[in-house]
């Protein structure tokens, strides 16, 4: 019987083609080409309906699921060599990248690669972030950034970012003299921050949120977070993942215990 190759030897699976960068099992590699843009996310009849970081809705169209807080940003993804939207809305991610903003030995993500390390399914999904070495950024990477025009504005109206007719476009950050404003060295806390902040002591066990703003007023002297040193705003970051974690664990193990009753 002959014997036909089914694939050329060379042969590649091409890369790319899609516009947004979904977080894959293990390494997913990336540069941060624009500044995000912040929000808020819900879901309606499976579709996304998004508002901006002012606007947040007073409640979520279901009681049951949070409105969720989101960054987007335009990004080189290393792995299909495309430029495409990161959409976040994990907590922990976000948390990771604003605290290398924070750190004057990287500052912000636009002049270095970043590693997300994902692992696991479902609820039990952990991400690692990993900044790399500062690298100047490839002419080619430019060229792409400009053959692919989008208009991040565009998701808050459930429009299409990549249409090339918008009249808008969001803007390219590819050296210092990108950034539209200087990055601050105040200690004070910024507005992302707070936002970050009131999501995670959203999905912290019930009353934790209350207990928490009630301290920073009696303990902490303080009229609202904005008013926290950076300090003691991040040991109560910290004592809030860790009550969202064993939370969201606590409410895995009810979810599993509810299954097996229902199948005996």
């Amino acid at each position: 019987m002959s014997k036909f190759a089914f694939l050329p030897q060379d042969y590649q699976a091409p890369k790319g083609g899609s516009f947004y960068m979904k977080l894959q099992d293990g390494e997913n590699k990336f540069r941060i080409l624009s500044q995000p843009i912040l929000g808020w996310e819900d879901w309606i009849e499976k579709k996304p309906v998004r508002w901006r970081f002012e606007d947040k809705p007073a409640k979520p169209h279901d009681a049951k699921k949070p409105v969720k807080h989101f960054w987007s940003m335009i990004v080189w993804n290393h792995a299909e060599e495309e430029i495409q939207i990161l959409h976040l809305t994990q907590a922990s991610i976000r948390s990771s990248i604003e605290a290398l903003c924070n750190d004057s030995d990287w500052g912000a993500p636009y002049f270095y690669d970043l590693k997300i390390i994902r692992k696991g399914e479902g609820m039990e999904t952990e991400y690692m972030v990993n900044p790399l070495p500062h690298k100047k950024l490839p002419a080619q990477v430019i060229d792409k950034f400009h053959e692919r025009p989008i208009n991040l504005d565009a998701l808050f109206d459930n429009q299409d970012p990549f249409n090339k007719e918008s009249h808008v476009f969001t803007a390219g950050i590819f050296s210092e003299a990108d950034l539209p404003v200087a990055v601050s060295s105040t200690d004070s806390i910024s507005e992302i921050e707070i936002a970050d902040l009131m999501h995670i002591l959203d999905e912290c066990q019930i009353g934790y949120k209350e207990w928490v703003l009630n301290s920073v007023k009696k303990t902490h002297k303080a009229n609202s977070v904005a008013d926290l040193s950076a300090e003691v705003y991040q040991q109560i970051k910290v004592a809030a993942l860790k009550n969202m974690e064993d939370t969201h664990a606590a409410q895995r193990n009810r979810e599993q215990k509810a299954m097996k009753e229902k199948m005996q």
